[in-house]
């Protein structure tokens, strides 16, 4: 028996699709013709791995791929093509192996008669809150433009992330130049300028020796403070690993003067935005924050969303449920308020989150600002002490 995917109209003119079993196409086009039904097009839903492209190196499957996925779909959905076609030209027109081997598993488990939304819970690359919205999306008849959506939000996360960090590289570059220039001059330079004033056989300067000791120290102990950095990573690492730990650490990330500002805006952005595009999806409030725990990276931050989800369902208002110290900024809390009471709450979290990334953006282009010129400064400052050392232990030896 093949499976094939047909469309057609019932006696009221009712547009029907779905999937058929039958030895042959004909034999499909008969047994919809049984059912009073107009046949408008039937065609092989078989999908094989003879489908999908080929690559001789497989990568997994990046965001940005299944974000033009989910809106492909999407698209022709809504033009009219049955779901199985749908994903058979998903796999066909994939852009990674990686990718292709997704679908083509998903389309399998909807042929077996799985819905949608369970068959893409099975694959990790779709984030819960995009099989939560597909769901939804399946129940209400509304399967396109929720697929629109979650492609959209993905987007604009990716696009996030992908700003913050573009903003931050290059004050990170900076700094280990800064640490491979420091570590040269110490480990390569000054020893040899420390064997050439010794050579000229007169005592050297104060700063010149002070600077001699300092190298000869760091030389003798790098091994040690190589030793106690590794074993403070390591260690940082298991007690990040434990539940409690990672909650500790992601606190103390919040309390810290500038970063933790820029951290709590990031997570604020986010979470109002995810909230915001599931409940315009159709998903109650206990649900959407029940999924968005899960979006929140910062642990403490999350075991805040399920607290207020706990005390929703136990009668608390949105509001009141967010109001924990250390938690979200207050300008969510107060636009909330404004939200709920305006009966748009949905629109003002996604106009938060579209603040707080301004706000983000604003904080990093000043760190930017600052960090470069005072990285420059220490750099110089050292660089100058080691010429000025230099030339004055010359200047005394020619004395």
């Amino acid at each position: 028996m093949a499976s094939f995917n047909y469309k057609a109209k019932d006696a009221l003119g009712d547009t029907k699709t779905g999937v058929i079993e039958a030895p042959s196409r004909n034999s499909a086009t008969s047994q919809l013709r049984e059912r009073g039904w107009t046949v408008v097009g039937v065609e092989s839903a078989n999908l094989t791995a003879a489908n999908q492209p080929k690559a001789l190196i497989r990568f997994g499957v990046k965001s940005v791929h299944v974000e033009t996925s989910l809106q492909q779909l999407s698209l022709m959905l809504r033009s009219g093509m049955t779901l199985l076609s749908s994903l058979q030209s998903l796999i066909t027109q994939a852009t990674s192996t990686a990718m292709a081997e997704t679908w083509l598993e998903v389309s399998q488990r909807v042929q077996s008669g799985h819905p949608l939304s369970d068959a893409m819970s099975t694959k990790r690359c779709f984030p819960d809150f995009v099989v939560r919205l597909v769901g939804v999306g399946e129940n209400t008849g509304n399967l396109e433009a929720v697929l629109t959506r979650a492609s959209t939000t993905m987007r604009e996360k990716r696009t996030a992330r992908e700003e913050f960090w573009s903003a931050t590289i290059y004050p990170i570059l900076i700094l280990l130049l800064s640490i491979f220039v420091t570590a040269y001059m110490v480990i390569y330079l000054i020893p040899k300028l420390e064997v050439y004033l010794q050579s000229l056989g007169k005592q050297m300067p104060v700063m010149t020796q002070n600077l001699m000791d300092g190298s000869a120290w760091l030389r003798d102990n790098i091994a040690s403070i190589a030793i106690i950095v590794l074993a403070i990573g390591v260690f940082c690492t298991i007690v990040y690993s434990s539940k409690d730990g990672r909650k500790f650490i992601d606190f103390a990330l919040l309390k810290t003067p500038i970063f933790g500002r820029l951290l709590r805006l990031s997570e604020t952005a986010s979470f109002a935005r995810t909230l915001s595009m599931m409940l315009r999806s159709g998903i109650t409030l206990t649900d959407a924050l029940g999924t968005s725990k899960n979006l929140v990276r910062n642990r403490h931050l999350a075991g805040i969303v399920e607290n207020a989800r706990e005390r929703i369902i136990q009668g608390s208002n949105l509001i009141e449920a967010l109001d924990e110290k250390n938690g979200f900024t207050p300008m969510l809390r107060q636009m909330v308020s404004v939200g709920q009471q305006a009966g748009e709450l949905e629109t003002v979290l996604s106009e938060v989150a579209q603040l707080h990334d301004s706000q983000a953006k604003i904080i990093i282009k000043r760190l930017n600002s600052m960090f470069t010129p005072a990285v420059t400064f220490v750099i110089g400052g050292v660089v100058g002490y080691v010429y000025v050392a230099f030339f004055v232990a010359l200047f005394a030896a020619g004395a």
